[in-house]
């Protein structure tokens, strides 16, 4: 079962706030989408280690740059890989206490022919779901807006519809929100 709340806030903003409120002592974290690194700084400032995974290489040059300037950049390691391949690097003995997907393309690049893909956006969330600990929680932004951007979110909904009843999902909705509006989803374990 799919809940709903709406937020004033920007989605990103959004799923910072729900990060920090149901997860207060972050052990590991993953950024699963780094891109210009924000999310990655973000996790940084709040968990003792993370891991960032993107496919592009301004991506881990942005995010490193964005990380020493902010004295965080001893507690990530940046992965120059995609996210369905985040077994290879995590560590085995450990469960992950937040993943942070936040789908589409790297902003402020020349190139947007590189995306996530919704193939491989759905085996990472696969993955996540089963490295999840068991207070984690798992955030999820979809960009409609862009190309192949609908039928990823349509695939991630159909995705978070087969879940069984172990996890609590939330839909937080924009009070802007738009057909083209990016949509942030969270997972809990129940």
């Amino acid at each position: 079962m799919i809940s709903t709340r709406f937020t004033k806030h920007s989605l990103v903003t959004e799923a910072q706030k729900t990060l920090l409120t149901y997860q207060k002592n972050v052990h590991i974290s993953v950024d699963a989408t780094m891109g210009n690194g924000h999310d990655t700084d973000f996790l940084a400032r709040h968990s003792h280690h993370v891991y960032a995974f993107d496919v592009q290489e301004p991506a881990i040059l942005n995010t490193l740059h964005r990380l020493q300037a902010s004295k965080q950049a001893h507690k990530v390691t940046l992965v120059h890989d995609g996210h369905e391949s985040m077994t290879n690097y995590l560590p085995q003995e450990d469960s992950i206490d937040i993943f942070m997907f936040n789908l589409g393309y790297l902003p402020q690049s020349d190139n947007t022919a590189i995306m996530t893909q919704t193939k491989s956006t759905l085996q990472a969330l696969e993955i996540a779901t089963t490295l999840l600990s068991k207070t984690g929680i798992i955030s999820i932004i979809a960009y409609p807006g862009h190309t192949g951007g609908k039928t990823e979110l349509t695939a991630i909904q159909q995705w978070l519809q087969s879940l069984n009843d172990s996890f609590a999902i939330t839909h937080i909705h924009s009070l802007q929100e738009t057909e083209d509006s990016p949509r942030l989803f969270t997972l809990t374990r129940v």
